[in-house]
Parts: structure tokens; sequence; C-alpha cells
């Protein structure tokens, strides 16, 4: 079973000469943004895609107008001393910004426990997964802990772009600070030690 967005390059940017596969936190002005902006990123990331949809009149199209998003989304996904470190926090900025704007959308959230007895199963965060993709919205995903995978930073926000799973598996193509991933999600479920989440507005 698969699912993705209806454009999976619609997140890229062009930026002397290279693609970025959605924002890059380094883009922010400031080493304090640069340093917790990985939620902001990925709030402005969402936004720049859904663009009319959450109620911008002219979506970002390159690197200077993303910038300009990416502080926008800081006003509203702020990150605290730890960062942005709940699922809560982003949809509550999210929401407010879509308020805001005019904007008919809302956060949907999946939460994944500390307790991995309390976890959803890796079809049921398939069957999220796919229901944002099929509203075509990109997903945002927050792990505290990356556990066996090597590919992803802990304490992190990414921009989920599509989904893959199988009988025993769950893949999830992903942007983050500009480079498109394959993450293992059925792992990450398995081997984290923390808690995390996804968050869709649809």
């Amino acid at each position: 079973m698969k699912a993705e967005i209806r454009n999976p390059g619609g997140l890229d940017i062009v930026e002397a000469g290279r693609v970025y596969h959605g924002a890059d936190q380094d883009w922010f002005g400031t080493a304090w943004r640069r340093q917790a902006g990985c939620g902001p990123t990925t709030a402005a990331n969402l936004l720049r895609y859904l663009g009319e949809r959450a109620g911008l009149t002219l979506p970002a199209a390159g690197a200077p107008e993303m910038r300009r998003l990416m502080d926008r989304a800081w006003g509203y996904v702020t990150p605290g001393l730890m960062g942005l470190n709940t699922t809560e926090a982003f949809r509550e900025g999210m929401d407010r910004f879509l308020r805001e704007t005019g904007s008919p959308l809302r956060c949907r959230v999946l939460d994944v426990p500390a307790r991995r007895e309390e976890r959803p199963s890796r079809q049921a965060v398939y069957e999220f997964l796919k229901e944002a993709f099929e509203a075509d919205s990109p997903v945002a995903f927050l792990n505290l802990d990356r556990g066996a995978l090597t590919n992803l930073e802990s304490w992190h926000w990414v921009s989920l772009i599509g989904a893959e799973a199988g009988p025993e598996s769950l893949l999830a193509a992903c942007c983050d600070n500009g480079q498109l991933r394959t993450l293992d999600l059925g792992l990450w479920l398995q081997t984290t030690a923390r808690r995390g989440g996804f968050v869709s507005a649809r």
C-alpha cells in the first residue's frame, strides 16, 4: 500500500543552483532560530504546500519568500527553551495561523506515547498518513528520540510527503532541511524511547 501528496515536488525550492526539498532551518537569520527552528520550518513547509487553502494569497515560491514564511510561522509555532517538543504546541500554533488567515483547515493529530504498549500500530499510523495525503496535505512528524534510525536527528520535526506500508514495514518519504530521505517509521515505532507524533492540516 502506498500513498503520497499529489505533487511530491511541490515543496522543492531552487536556491543558488541547488534544489532543496523543502526549506532548510539554516535559512533563519539568527543562531537561536537556526538551532531550534525545525518546528517552524516544518510548519512553513506545510503552509507553503497548502497555499491558498491555508489562506496564503501569495504562496512562497523561492528561497527569499520561504524565509519570510519561516519567520512568519515562527510567530505561531514558537519553540521554547526545550524547542517545540509537543504535537499540541504545533497544532495550537498552526490552528491559530489558519484561523487568522480565514482558512477552514484545522489540524489533526496522532500522538505516539512514550509507553510502547500504548502506541498506535503501524497500520494505524499508515491510515493517518494515507488520509492526510489523500487530502493532499503533507504531515509534520515529531520524534524526540530517533531510536534505531541512523538517518534522522532526535528532538526533530520533519515534513512527510509519502508513505508505503507492507506486511511488516512502514516507510515514509520526508523533507528534512532541504534533503529528501526515506524513514523507517515501523522501526522508529518499535525502538524510540520517547513520545512523538504526527500533525496534518485538512
